[in-house]
């Protein structure tokens, strides 16, 4: 009778570990941004906008539409926003 009790726990517990490990795996697949003003963009265009230049913005890196380019003042380029 305490041996079926043991593995009875046993098996809840492996079943509690790999279920747990399937949300750890869920969640590391989001992608999680930090909303800050990045101090280096000047300036960015994106492909809805015509490739304008957008000035005045509050975005970063990670924050940026698909396909939006992040520029600093002197032109060079410091992203391409991805997908989420």
């Amino acid at each position: 009778m305490a041996f079926c009790k043991v593995g009875i726990l046993s098996l809840l517990l492996l079943s509690g570990i790999f279920l747990l490990g399937i949300e750890v795996e869920n969640a590391n697949a989001q992608k999680m941004c930090l909303q800050y003003c990045d101090p280096e963009v000047a300036y960015m265009t994106c492909p809805s906008s015509g490739d304008k230049q957008i000035n005045e913005v509050c975005v970063n890196c990670c924050t940026a539409g698909e396909g939006c380019k992040l520029f600093r003042t002197d032109g060079s380029l410091i992203c391409t926003g991805t997908p989420e």
